[in-house]
Formats: C-alpha cells, sequence, structure tokens
C-alpha cells in the first residue's frame, strides 16, 4: 500500500490527504454547536471539489502513463522491425533497390504506429477532459439540489415578507372606501352647517320677538300718556320685528328639513364604504376573506359638495 501510494503523483497525494483530513474532522467528536446546514452543504460542497480534482488529476497520470507506455511499445516495435529487416538483409543479401523498398516499409509502419500513438494520446486528453466536465457537472448537480430547498425557502419568505396578502388587501380596500368616507364626511359636514345656521336663525327669531314685544308694551304705554306718534312708531317697528322672526324661524325649519334630508343619507353612505371595501378586499385574498354580499341597489353618488351660501 505504501508503495502503490509513493507511485502516485503528488498532487494526488496531497488531495487524498485533505479528503482525509476533512473526513476525520467530520467523524472526530466536535465540542463546539453543530454546524447549520449551510455549513455542513459548504463542507460537503469542499469534499466533492476535493474528490473531483483528486480524480481529474488521476485521469491525467493515466493518461500520463498511457503516452509513455504506447511510446515505449512504438519504440520496441520499431527496434524489433530494424532487427528483421537487418536479419533479412543479411540472409538474403537483398539488392539496394529491395533494401530501399524493404526500409520504405518499415518507414511507413512507423509512421503509422507513430499516428496511432498519436490518436491513443489524444483519445485520452479527451477522456481526461470528459473525466473534468463530468465531475464539475456532477458537483454542480448535487450542490444545485441541496440548496434548492434553501432558495425556495427563501422566495417564499420573500414573497410572504413584501407582498403580505392581507396588508395589500387592506389598503385595497381603504383606497376603494375613500370615495365615500370623503362623501359621508362632507355629508355630516353639511348637515351641521345646516343644523348650526338653523339653530343661529331660531335663536334671532326668539330676539327679536322678544325686542318686539318689549316694543309692542312700551307703545301702549306711550299711547295711554297720549304720545301717539312714538307708539304708532314703535308699533311699526314692532310688527316689523315679529315678520323678520317670522322669516327666520321659517328659514330654520327649512334648514332642519334639508339637514334631516342629508342625515338620512348617512347610513347608505356608510354601508357602501364598507361594502366597496369587502369587495375589494377579497378580490385580492379571496382565500381569507368570504365573499361580499349580492346587492342589487346602485351605490349613492360620490362627488358631493359643500354648501357655499
Amino acid at each position: 500500500m505504501v508503495v502503490v501510494i509513493a507511485q502516485l503523483p503528488m498532487k494526488f497525494i496531497c488531495a487524498l490527504g485533505l479528503v482525509q483530513a476533512l473526513v476525520s474532522a467530520q467523524d472526530a467528536p466536535n465540542p463546539v454547536a453543530p454546524p447549520t446546514p449551510l455549513e455542513r452543504l459548504g463542507r460537503q460542497t469542499q469534499v466533492a471539489s476535493i474528490r473531483a480534482f483528486a480524480s481529474a488529476s488521476d485521469a491525467r497520470s493515466a493518461a500520463d502513463e498511457m503516452d509513455a507506455r504506447l511510446a515505449a511499445e512504438a519504440s520496441a516495435r520499431s527496434r524489433r522491425a530494424t532487427e528483421v529487416g537487418v536479419a533479412e538483409v543479411a540472409q538474403r543479401t537483398m539488392t539496394i533497390r529491395g533494401a530501399a523498398l524493404e526500409a520504405a516499409k518499415e518507414e511507413a509502419g512507423t509512421a503509422r504506429a507513430t499516428a496511432r500513438a498519436a490518436r491513443a494520446l489524444a483519445a485520452a486528453k479527451a477522456g481526461v477532459k470528459k473525466a473534468e466536465a463530468s465531475a464539475t457537472q456532477h458537483i454542480r448537480k448535487a450542490v444545485e439540489d441541496d440548496l434548492a430547498n434553501v432558495y425556495m425557502g427563501l422566495q417564499d419568505w420573500k414573497m410572504k415578507v413584501l407582498h403580505d396578502p392581507v396588508k395589500e388587501a387592506t389598503v385595497a380596500g381603504m383606497k376603494a372606501a375613500l370615495p365615500y368616507e370623503k362623501a359621508l364626511q362632507t355629508i355630516e359636514k353639511r348637515v351641521s352647517d345646516f343644523e348650526s345656521r338653523a339653530v343661529g336663525l331660531s335663536n334671532q327669531a326668539r330676539g327679536l320677538r322678544t325686542v318686539a314685544k318689549g316694543l309692542a308694551d312700551g307703545a301702549v304705554a306711550k299711547q295711554a300718556g297720549g304720545a301717539l306718534k312714538a307708539a304708532s312708531d314703535d308699533m311699526m317697528n314692532a310688527h316689523t320685528m315679529m315678520g323678520q322672526a317670522a322669516q327666520f324661524e321659517a328659514q330654520g325649519l327649512r334648514l332642519m328639513k334639508d339637514a334631516q334630508v342629508w342625515n338620512v343619507q348617512i347610513p347608505t353612505y356608510v354601508g357602501a364604504a364598507a361594502g366597496a371595501a369587502h369587495q375589494k378586499t377579497w378580490m385580492y385574498a379571496k382565500h381569507l376573506y368570504a365573499p361580499p354580499p349580492v346587492s342589487g341597489a346602485p351605490p349613492p353618488p360620490t362627488p358631493v359638495f359643500l354648501q357655499k351660501h
């Protein structure tokens, strides 16, 4: 065994020593924490690379040995052929022409043997390249097979983090409900403005009635005292104020009715916003949300503006 190892090339002996060292290191007890899957895969890949390098070195050594053997055989054949030619010349005393022809035949045989040796050497080199390519392909396939699950897991994790279906469905639902929510806010603001103006007009009417009643009482007192002109003016002003109070009260009642009409539409917009959000979230994540209910009523209009007057 020692003699066989000594005859191997130095590169192969070094590679073999590295492989044995890696295998011994893997088999030896390790007091440290066990390696991770990626570290174990890297070690396996390194061991496979060293083995492939050793195989390639062995193939090159075999090719060199085959080349030397073929050259030796060719030389031996040439030597034997030359000895036979010399013997034949000595025995048969061939003529110069016959010796030349025989020499030409021997030369042709030598050329054929050289060509055969060259073809064998080329085949051996091609075998070495093929062995290297096969080893590289095998190592690449083994690494890709081992890392396939890791890559797939990373892709799934990336899709879940960057494209969360629940988050995207929620954002889409909020965008779909936004027009109805804006219209709802506008309607609520309009109802609040109508009610505030109606309350203000009612307070103004109440104040005018109070002032008119005071003027009327004063006019009665002035009329009893003989100030008929002043009493008449106060009474006219009191009637005017009562008329203005009646107008303010009528305007306030009309605003309250308009506010009630708009206030009735608030639940419709609330339902439309919820339905639009549900529809859009279901479209983005159908496996996570229930389908929206079927509604034959059209959604309310969204272009709602505040009253300027």
